[in-house]
């Protein structure tokens, strides 16, 4: 008897990961007899969890977190839409909430930099660490470090720390 290995994509979980490995085992099935499915599921073991409770993807049908949000009946393919067409709308949204600078105290660092050093790190590492996506992220990271909108939502996001402690 053949088998035929199903090993799932990036965004699969269970429980939608039985379910699509039952629908596959099924159209297989019909293209051909005598096979037997084989599913791999890696995604628990291996893949990576949402932290903050996936705050960073666009929202679910009918919940709204800000202008992007969508309308009652609408999917989000419009907040992809906007990300796609400005990949920085997010931190524009969250720079337009942070509320005014405010002045930091003698010997602390800006939690910008923080984040800018963080960038400069992954910088070094050219387009290495995302290789099997293609070329790209080098320069998404040199365009990203250079904008002005990071300081903004970190400086909201995590207060000044003093330089020495």
């Amino acid at each position: 008897m053949t088998a035929v290995v199903f090993i799932h994509g990036t965004g699969v979980r269970e429980p939608g990961f039985s379910a699509l490995a039952g629908r596959f085992a099924a159209g297989v099935s019909a293209l051909r007899g005598g096979l037997r499915v084989v599913p791999y599921y890696w995604g628990g073991a291996h893949g990576a969890a949402l932290a903050a409770g996936g705050a960073s993807l666009p929202p679910a049908t009918g919940t709204g977190r800000g202008p992007l949000a969508p309308g009652p009946g609408d999917d989000d393919t419009a907040d992809w839409a906007v990300l796609y067409a400005d990949p920085y709308a997010e931190l524009a949204l969250a720079a337009a909430g942070s509320g005014p600078a405010e002045e930091l105290s003698p010997g602390s660092v800006p939690p910008d930099l923080r984040v800018r050093a963080r960038l400069a790190d992954l910088l070094a590492e050219g387009d290495g660490p995302a290789a099997e996506l293609g070329p790209g992220l080098a320069r998404a990271v040199a365009d990203l470090a250079a904008h002005p909108l990071p300081a903004p939502p970190a400086t909201s996001l995590a207060p000044a720390r003093p330089l020495y402690t």
